[in-house]
């Protein structure tokens, strides 16, 4: 602990007068001094003595700090010596009131750090956000909460908060059940300009919290100088002292870095509306209620319709600063939207007015950004529910997954809509239950047998002659082959499969046993068609 500082906790009016050489030297104890102590002192501590106890001089390589308590002054060769710290208690001093307090500042600064430590340790075990505050509660011995600027709880512990039915715990059980601020308590910060009193506020901001109906000590957590978070702890268990505000300002310090190493907080987007989307992609199940309550917060209006657009990078994925680049190429798709880097991903979630739909000019703009960067896109189907953003991010992903898979066989650009592709998700689902070949239809399996042993190419020219939707002329023009040519082997593989191919069922049940054998590896088309190529 510093020198000065432990002299200003000296009861008030004790100290006679100074002649401190270095007060910013450090002390780690307190100790009369005594007659072997003055021949060789230890510059870390804090001596207490009378005048007649001190040295007449100090060796250049020793620094000498001490407290004189009989007010006699202290012989000339100490006092002018710039290694030598020296305080004067006035006459009548209580000398044991100045130890203890000395010494009660110790004790404090011991237990700061023990709690500090605790943090740091917290910090870098890399276990979240949750268990930092889980600790700092515990240590305090207070309630604890972080909540974003949209009134979400972010982390908390309640610690041994009475179950009783007290203002304060009938409150925190409801928000904690509804993982939100209740809009009554949104109400009071906003009327009480709460938030504006804590950005004011040079330290803790501490208020009696009507709602609560107890003290409490609030701060903003700053990144790059927007708030993500305030982090506010209850007067609960015991009031708040020096060391509760101490302790407080450096928890602060440690939610943000906590909350910077989540990718939201990235040079992607520092925005809260981010971070809300990000919140969307892990929630599982989310209230209708407090997504709209979240939304509000944010101004956040979405349009009728509602997509799910997903950039894929191979390999490690994206990092930050390619995705700030990918969010600057992309900015003319981005309106009414949000967007974040999720799992190594850029997510984009895109609303739109129903005349409006997902353009052929965000189409053209999306290809453009993926073929750049290198990126694959994935489409979710269209959606009208919020709540529904991480079940349209799952389907994006599948369809950037299962686009790629089947990109031997159609060639899509590199952007893959999930409704394109969802038969290969259920295929991958059945896959797991059952043998997918048992579902394949036997008249295209003996097909496939006849191809193999007579060195035909049947199956590929029914494979066209299926993609484009039964035109003699467009699939002999694709394969190359004269009409005549392409109309014998139709001859001969109606023979083959004992179908004349005008069924609609059994075109189905062909085409799905083409998806099957595909996923299977076990047929690749020769042909890599786009899907222009098809509708000619």
């Amino acid at each position: 602990m510093r020198l000065d500082e432990l002299i200003s906790r000296l009861p008030e009016d004790a100290v006679s007068s100074l002649s401190l050489a270095d007060p910013a030297c450090d002390i780690y104890n307190l100790s009369f001094l005594t007659s072997e102590a003055s021949k060789v002192p230890r510059g870390d501590v804090l001596y207490f003595t009378d005048s007649e106890l001190l040295p007449k001089a100090i060796p250049d390589s020793r620094q000498f700090s001490c407290v004189i308590v009989d007010g006699s002054p202290a012989p000339d060769g100490l006092a002018n010596q710039p290694n030598v710290n020296l305080c004067w208690l006035e006459q009548g001093a209580n000398l044991f009131a100045c130890y203890n307090a000395l010494q009660s500042a110790f004790l404090e600064d011991q237990e700061l750090m023990g709690i500090v430590r605790r943090l740091l340790a917290a910090h870098f075990s890399n276990q979240g956000l949750q268990y930092l505050i889980e600790e700092a509660a515990t240590a305090l011995g207070n309630p604890i909460v972080v909540v974003d600027p949209t009134y979400r709880y972010v982390a908390y512990h309640l610690g041994d908060l009475p179950e009783d039915d007290s203002q304060l715990a009938r409150v925190m059980c409801e928000e904690i059940a509804n993982e939100t601020v209740l809009d009554e308590a949104v109400t009071y910060i906003r009327d009480s300009h709460i938030d504006s009193e804590i950005a004011r506020s040079k330290g803790p901001y501490e208020q009696h919290n009507t709602i609560l109906d107890c003290n409490t000590m609030t701060l903003a957590v700053m990144v790059r100088g927007v708030c993500i978070a305030h982090v506010m702890m209850m007067e609960s268990a015991h009031p708040f002292g020096d060391l509760d505000r101490e302790v407080f300002v450096r928890l602060c310090s440690f939610v943000s870095q906590e909350m910077q190493k989540s990718e939201v907080w990235g040079p992607t987007s520092g925005e809260m509306g981010s971070y809300f989307l990000e919140n969307l992609l892990n929630d599982r199940s989310p209230s209708v209620a407090v997504t709209r309550r979240r939304m509000k917060a944010l101004n956040f209006h979405p349009k009728e319709l509602m997509y799910v657009v997903c950039l894929h990078a191979p390999g490690e994925g994206l990092s930050q600063v390619q995705a700030e680049y990918v969010a600057g190429q992309l900015r003319p798709v981005l309106h009414h939207a949000l967007y974040t880097r999720h799992h190594q991903q850029f997510v984009a979630l895109l609303s739109r007015d129903p005349d409006v739909g997902f353009s052929a000019a965000a189409e053209r703009k999306l290809r453009e950004v993926a073929a750049l960067n290198r990126l694959t896109v994935g489409v979710s189907n269209i959606f009208t529910s919020i709540v529904d953003t991480r079940k349209a991010y799952e389907q994006a992903r599948a369809a950037v997954r299962y686009g790629e898979m089947a990109s031997n066989a159609l060639d899509d650009g590199g952007l893959y809509r999930y409704c394109d592709y969802a038969y290969m998700h259920m295929l991958d689902i059945t896959g797991r239950r059952i043998d997918l070949l048992s579902l394949c239809h036997p008249a295209l399996l003996s097909l496939l047998e006849y191809d193999e042993e007579h060195k035909s190419e049947l199956i590929e020219t029914l494979f066209c002659y299926l993609q484009v939707a039964g035109s003699t002329a467009r699939a002999a023009e694709l394969l190359s082959l004269h009409k005549n040519t392409m109309l014998y082997r139709l001859g001969r593989i109606r023979k083959q499969l004992g179908m004349d191919l005008t069924s609609g069922e059994d075109l189905f049940m062909l085409q799905a046993s083409f998806r099957i054998l595909m996923n299977l590896g076990l047929f690749t088309p020769r042909l890599r068609l786009t899907r222009a190529q098809l509708g000619d």
